[in-house]
């Protein structure tokens, strides 16, 4: 499971560091120190994923985007023997995100970090080393001890200042700046964590803080691991023979403190969880193991979600699924607030503002339909008069393709007609942008909302309505954070989600508690096919008769078997190049599930756009090489890109979709999907 890890250090020359070698191990690049002339030479260095250097939000000090320079410039302005050159800061990046994720969150992190102190810094994202832990993907990020300027390197940042100098200015003292930091890195990869769906958190609190007797782990490192791999002898041990046997005795005594820090981490888990909190928790010994395995397991805090069972289909073996009383209470007390919610009648909407949008709904749906009698469908706008009632409380449940964004769109306008303020939210930044471009609610993250929150702005009032969209992927203690909040406020609140996240009831299945206990409209109809047997098809897929899906598709010849991976691609080249050809204002998608089968589909579809003349080949005719997240890529006028990242300054959003429209040296600029007739640009 993920876990928490954020140590900072110095590199101070009293311990004969430099922050020259430091950058050019952690980049594995080769440095040169101008003030001593020492070469450090790391280029043979793995496992290095990438680097990258971040400035504070507004600072335009382009000088410091070269690694030489800037850490050359902090060696330059420190005269004493004893000063602090850098700091550093090392996370361990959960392995359950994706490699693109876990360089996003550090990123952001980085970001954070540069935005709080005004410093540089340099971060790199490392793979795990091939003799320790697979799961040890990690960053290390590099801070300047001064503020970064358009002319240099500036006053210390007020994390190297002492506490007598912070306090006359009202600054927080350093403890605080970096509980702050901790605190901040918790809530970044939480998000992270929540944005690629995992149910998973981590805490940066310790065991003592959150009243846990339990002893925590030591962080050994990688060479201290590969060591004790081989069978060797290690001073460091990542649980000493005295925490473990007290591990032991606190698990018989309280196993529930065990299903706590599971529980920090997972609302749902099953008995490999267990065991592998139990494994943090204990020494090597068998039988003491096996004696807390069952201490945990007969805990009275443990309740059976779902008996182990065999898929009758497969043969699988499904283990049994847990949550705890307290999960299960969070989920009760937010199921009564929703009651309480939806008692209330204080947010009805008159009915000409509902007819005059579900009118203007139906005249949009016929001009882009071109069909006389079409528009809402029945299911439509019950939908529409369901949400907007006058309780506190309403959910929708509908199929992929049924309708649900044209109905909010419907119901935005009628909140909107009546004088209320309409917001959206969603787990990820992606699912909040498609939010907002096809019901026109401006919409941010789950994230977002809390941290605003947690900051003091952004509250909500008795003339708002939110919309939280995908509402079956959020975790209980997420939503139930939002049920209370939109109860204290006296908003409305509306929960919108698929069939398939309408899950069997548990902790961790908060969507479906709430929707038995208040009731909810549904959306069945597929509305985004028009042929019959498309939206059959739809239906079977978003229920997971796949089979079913695809054998539809195959006897109205839509899919189209090659004889190998190469005849695969072969195909799909010459019908995304055909398709283009016969349509140049259509759309088309090339995918692929490997990576390599994806680059390969690029670069060959680009190649055949180039021989037309169709896209510009060489730097001469417009073409520009770029540093990216996947190495040096060529970019030109015309080329389709994505977005692979979150960027407030760019204001994209991950997964986006553009069109290349300047290739310039260090700048690149696109035209956003969606958003041509605005004009809207990132570069």
């Amino acid at each position: 499971m993920a876990i928490y890890h954020c140590q900072m250090s110095v590199v101070g020359r009293s311990s004969g560091r430099s922050a020259v070698a430091a950058a050019a191990y952690r980049s594995a690049e080769r440095l040169e120190n101008a003030s001593d002339g020492l070469v450090h030479d790391y280029t043979r260095k793995a496992g290095v994923i990438h680097t990258e250097i971040v400035l504070p939000a507004g600072v335009d000090a382009a000088w410091a985007l070269d690694r030489s320079a800037l850490w050359n410039a902090a060696e330059a302005a420190e005269k004493r023997g004893d000063a602090r050159v850098a700091r550093e800061f090392v996370v361990a990046l959960p392995h359950e995100l994706s490699a693109e994720a876990r360089t996003a969150l550090t990123r952001a992190f980085a970001q954070e970090l540069a935005d709080r102190t005004g410093a540089a810094v340099d971060f790199a994202v490392h793979e795990p080393h091939r003799d320790g832990d697979d799961r040890n993907h990690h960053a290390h990020l590099l801070t300047t001890t001064r503020a970064v300027t358009a002319d240099g390197l500036g006053a210390k940042t007020a994390l190297e200042l002492a506490n007598k100098q912070l306090q006359p200015r009202g600054l927080p003292t350093t403890q605080a700046q970096l509980v702050g930091i901790r605190q901040a890195w918790e809530g970044l990869a939480n998000a992270h964590l929540a944005m690629e769906g995992h149910d998973l958190r981590i805490d940066h609190r310790s065991h003592a803080e959150r009243g846990l007797e339990i002893a925590p782990t030591q962080h050994m490192g990688v060479a201290a691991t590969a060591v004790q791999r081989r069978g060797g002898a290690v001073e460091r041990t990542r649980l000493d023979p005295a925490a473990a046997e007290h591990n032991a005795a606190v698990i018989r005594a309280q196993p529930e403190q065990v299903l706590a820090i599971i529980t920090a981490e997972k609302s749902v888990f099953d008995r490999r969880d267990i065991a592998r909190a139990l494994h943090r928790c204990l020494d090597d010994d068998a039988q003491g193991f096996q004696n807390a395995l069952a201490a945990v397991t007969a805990s009275p805090e443990l309740v059976t979600l779902q008996a182990e069972r065999t898929d009758p289909a497969t043969g699988a073996v499904q283990p049994a699924r847990y949550a705890t009383r307290e999960m299960i209470a969070i989920e009760a007390g937010m199921a009564e607030a929703a009651e309480r919610l939806h008692a209330g009648r204080d947010h009805g909407i008159k009915r000409r503002h509902v007819a005059r949008a579900m009118a203007r709904q139906d005249a949009a749906i016929r001009a882009s339909t071109g069909e006389a009698g079409a528009g809402l469908s029945v299911e439509q706008r019950r939908a529409i008069g369901h949400v907007t009632g006058p309780e506190g409380i309403a959910a929708v449940v509908g199929f992929a393709g049924a309708g649900k964004s044209t109905m909010l769109a419907a119901a935005r306008e009628a909140w909107e007609a009546q004088g209320y303020r309409v917001h959206g939210a969603a787990l990820s930044g992606k699912a909040a942008e498609g939010l907002e471009e096809s019901s026109g609610i401006a919409s941010r993250t789950l994230a977002s909302w809390s941290r605003g929150w947690d900051d003091g702005h952004g509250r909500l009032g008795r003339g708002d309505v939110l919309v939280i969209d995908e509402a079956g992927m959020v975790g209980s203690r997420q939503l139930a954070r939002f049920v209370g909040e939109a109860e204290r406020a006296g908003a409305k609140l509306v929960l919108v989600g698929d069939h398939e996240q309408l899950q069997a009831i548990g902790a961790g299945a908060p969507f479906r508690a709430v929707a038995e206990r208040v009731g909810h409209a549904e959306l069945s109809d597929i509305r985004r096919q028009r042929e019959d047997w498309q939206r059959a098809a739809s239906v079977a897929f978003a229920t997971h008769r796949t089979g079913e899906g695809l054998a539809a598709y195959s006897e109205h010849g839509a899919i189209q078997i090659e004889a190998g991976r190469e005849a695969a691609r072969g195909a799909i080249v010459r019908d995304y190049l055909a398709d283009r050809a016969a349509r140049p204002e259509g759309t088309r998608v090339a995918m692929a599930h490997r990576r390599a089968d994806v680059r390969a589909l690029n670069a060959e579809i680009r190649s055949a756009l180039q021989a037309r003349g169709a896209l510009a080949r060489c730097e001469e005719a417009g073409e520009r090489s770029y540093r990216t997240n996947d190495g040096e890529r060529a970019f030109a006028p015309g080329d389709r890109i994505v977005f692979l990242e979150n960027s407030r300054a760019l204001g994209v959003k991950n997964g986006m979709l553009g069109v290349v429209e300047r290739a310039e040296d260090g700048r690149l600029t696109a035209r956003l999907d969606g958003a041509a007739g605005t004009g809207r640009r990132a570069g």
